[in-house]
């Protein structure tokens, strides 16, 4: 009794452990799989960890188009550029901001500054948190208009070309006009016939908008995890130029009970590494056979990670984890799995398609009379034949980051030639 009793505890354990190893593997980038494995070589004596990019890279004097792909993206980890949040912090300093009391009211601003550089905290609440005046905390935000990049801590769009405007060398007039503008710029059209005009509507083109448009564009370098091609049938291939070599060795003729743990712990790894490819293949086919539709120009079509877990025989939560930073390179480009699902709207009909129309409906506007979220509406739901609020809409085009009708009308004027 009491060795069935270990035996059960002993499997019980193993399969802990081989959970614990296998969630993080399977959730990992492709990018950060090698240094997974390099970390458990280190770990574990009987575990062999070798790049597949040194071994293909030493023996072959021309580069092929996988280890192009591989250089390319070593290069790119080792030009780091600098966040927001480095430049910035630099600059929080004398003589801008001469005292601690400055530089500490700075920082609690610059926390306060959302991802496209706009400062949307509160400058009382500020000031009690800090326990000073909101006209000094007012008073700090103000000297923002003198970092880099310009515009950065403003309230709103015209601020922020405020702050980028009083930073140019121009004339006193071209100045006063230009500023003018901006501050009206819902009737921008009642200036066209001044002479300094084309002057002033060219200065406000070269304007960053948003002011954090630099350092929010960047995008990472992604490396797929499969290469999917659709034509008469589907063809899916794993990127295993990013898999290491690994392999379990045993240099021990003897072993103590650790050492037989750790043996069993590097089988188990080199198994769960083969196991993540073999999941992560049929995962990749299985949502390409039910996005097909896309892949041969279509809509992506409504599809839940439920769905998918119950076809695959795996919890929802294992298949987030599956589908976290993982990639598939087809013809129309590079696209993330978690993409691919989408909710259904009404039956038939998912968010993603209802997206890409609102996104063609805008590209189409009259710019002298931009579509309302209500007018969007309205046509959406008589193209469709359905019931959608005007929330979801306003939702969708802030998803995709497109700016109101507003502020469209605003920028179509700037960009309008009179």
């Amino acid at each position: 009794m009491a060795s069935m009793l270990n035996l059960h505890v002993k499997q019980k354990q193993s399969l802990q452990l081989s959970l614990k190893l296998w969630l993080p593997l399977l959730q990992a980038p492709l990018q950060e799989i090698e240094t997974l494995f390099k970390k458990y070589s280190y770990e574990n004596p009987f575990i062999e960890c070798n790049s597949s990019f040194e071994s293909s890279y030493s023996s072959s004097s021309s580069l092929g188009n996988s280890d192009n792909e591989k250089r390319n993206f070593i290069e790119n980890m080792s030009l780091y550029k600098e966040s927001l949040f480095d430049v910035i912090s630099k600059q929080i300093e004398a003589p801008l901001f001469p005292t601690p009391n400055s530089q500490k009211v700075a920082m609690e601003i610059f926390a306060n500054i959302n991802t496209d550089g706009y400062f949307e905290g509160d400058i009382e609440s500020i000031g009690k948190k800090l326990n000073t005046t909101k006209e000094f905390v007012e008073n700090v935000r103000q000297r923002f208009s003198k970092l880099e990049p310009t515009g950065i801590g403003a309230i709103d769009i015209q601020e922020a070309f405020l702050f980028q405007l009083s930073n140019l060398a121009i004339s006193d007039e071209v100045y006063t006009f230009t500023r003018k503008i901006i501050e009206n710029l819902n009737t921008i059209d009642k200036y066209c016939k001044h002479h300094h005009f084309e002057t002033a509507r060219d200065i406000i083109k070269q304007f960053q908008y948003p002011p954090a448009a630099e350092y929010i564009s960047d995008q990472p370098y992604i490396i797929p995890d499969f290469f999917v091609e659709v034509k008469d049938d589907i063809v899916i291939k794993i990127n295993n130029n990013y898999y290491p070599d690994v392999v379990v060795k045993d240099p021990f003729t003897s072993k103590n009970s650790e050492l037989k743990e750790k043996l069993k712990e590097a089988r188990d790894l080199v198994n769960l590494l083969d196991l993540r490819k073999s999941t992560l293949y049929k995962l990749v086919l299985l949502i390409v056979e039910k996005q097909i539709a896309f892949f041969i120009g279509s809509e992506l079509k409504p599809l839940t990670m439920a769905q998918i877990a119950e076809e695959l025989g795996f919890e929802e939560s294992t298949i987030s984890r599956a589908v976290s930073n993982k990639y598939i390179q087809c013809d129309k480009g590079m696209f993330s799995l978690r993409s691919f699902f989408t909710n259904a709207v009404s039956e038939g009909l998912s968010s993603s398609e209802i997206k890409n129309y609102l996104k063609v409906l805008i590209e189409n506007e009259e710019k002298e009379k931009p579509l309302t979220d209500q007018n969007i509406v309205d046509i959406v739901v008589k193209r469709y034949n359905m019931t959608m609020g005007r929330r979801t809409i306003t939702k969708y085009r802030k998803l995709l980051n497109i700016p109101s009708s507003k502020e469209r009308k605003r920028f179509y004027k700037i960009n309008m030639k009179y």
